[in-house]
């Protein structure tokens, strides 16, 4: 999963139907602040973790909150559960609520920092630190860039949000004139190998070759772009443009912890779109192949983490699930092929049909 909002759990399968910033004035930022008093989180990230890995997620980018110790928690607690995580303090130093924004650009920097320093003092093989700044529209240019010395000081991950949303791009250029929303993150330093970027729908030629050029991946949300009117996103040209590109839930703005449900949308998005009359979306479409493949290595890839996940070749850590397919909700009929068994899974199954989690070779979810 390349992109998933952890404090956004305790909403998930609410509020959809509504657009991006107005989602975050009504439901995101109140919920958000409320990861301040950390026994809060201590209710809400464990639940987080344990379905995610129910559901068969072995790897996941989180964002957090813009509260250090409740990140600190999180890291702690997918190393304990064993889920291989990216894990990200949010950063914003404007736009965000009252309630709901960090005290200055030197706090964001000094937290992010710190939390970076914490995960090295833990030492997880498992567990990293990604820099996180929410979105250019809620980071001064001082921020971002801070952001982009520090990612390169520690060979830091680095996640954000990109051209998710048409009011989300108009107001970016209002905020950075002369700069094209992609083009704010390649300025400050953030567009990067370790770069993954979610959402990704209005973009063009230059934003792919500027992606393509730094190695950063594309989290592609189908569920999330629509719950949210987001719009279609052309994973077909971002393919086609040689950028690399995963799946991501974006719990709560995707309603569903399971990558299974995003495999499902991507394919409808990319059918969406070939059929929509245009004669230049002829070949936009996705084959099962390539959603599989967007949602195992080609998730990897997209988080920089393909030499050690997302198939089976010798060497790599053993990440995997067994899957059970002659219980509900799949139907059998006898004369199934290995293939298709495969397919009536993808299509058809739930988290019912996982009986174990591996990660990194150890059994992190199931019953013995």
């Amino acid at each position: 999963d390349t992109h998933c909002h952890a404090p956004q759990f305790s909403f998930v399968g609410l509020g959809t139907g509504v657009p991006l910033l107005q989602w975050l004035e009504k439901f995101t930022f109140n919920y958000e602040a409320q990861f301040k008093d950390l026994e809060f989180a201590k209710k809400i990230y464990p639940k987080v973790v344990d379905r995610l890995l129910k559901n068969g997620t072995t790897t996941v980018s989180y964002f957090a909150t813009i509260h250090l110790e409740a990140t600190k928690y999180l890291h702690d607690l997918c190393v304990e559960a064993g889920q291989r995580a990216l894990v990200g303090k949010v950063c914003m130093d404007r736009n965000g609520a009252p309630h709901y924004v960090e005290e200055s650009t030197a706090v964001s920097l000094a937290d992010t920092e710190a939390f970076i320093k914490y995960c090295a003092e833990k030492g997880s093989s498992l567990v990293k630190p990604t820099i996180t700044p929410r979105f250019a529209i809620t980071c001064t240019e001082e921020l971002l860039s801070g952001l982009g010395a520090l990612a390169k000081k520690y060979d830091c991950h680095v996640q954000s949000h990109l051209n998710e949303n048409r009011g989300e791009i108009a107001f970016t250029k209002e905020l950075f004139p002369g700069k094209t929303y992609t083009e704010v993150y390649q300025a400050a330093g953030l567009l990067t190998r370790k770069t993954v970027m979610a959402h990704c729908v209005h973009h063009d030629a230059a934003d792919l070759a500027l992606m393509r050029t730094a190695g950063t991946g594309l989290a592609h949300c189908p569920t999330s772009n629509f719950s949210m009117f987001s719009g279609l996103c052309h994973v077909r040209q971002a393919l086609d443009a040689d950028v690399h590109v995963g799946l991501g839930t974006d719990v709560a703005g995707g309603f569903h912890p399971s990558l299974l449900s995003t495999i499902r949308d991507a394919l409808h998005t990319a059918s969406a779109i070939q059929t929509n009359g245009n004669a230049q979306n002829a070949n936009a479409g996705l084959t099962f192949d390539e959603a599989f493949y967007l949602a195992t290595l080609g998730g990897a890839e997209a988080l920089n983490l393909e030499n050690s996940v997302g198939n089976f070749i010798v060497g790599k850590a053993f990440d995997a699930l067994v899957i059970n397919t002659a219980t509900a909700p799949i139907d059998l009929f006898g004369e199934e092929t290995s293939r298709q068994l495969l397919e009536k899974f993808i299509f058809t199954g739930d988290d019912r049909n996982i009986e174990h989690v591996y990660v990194q070779g150890r059994r992190v979810s199931g019953s013995s």
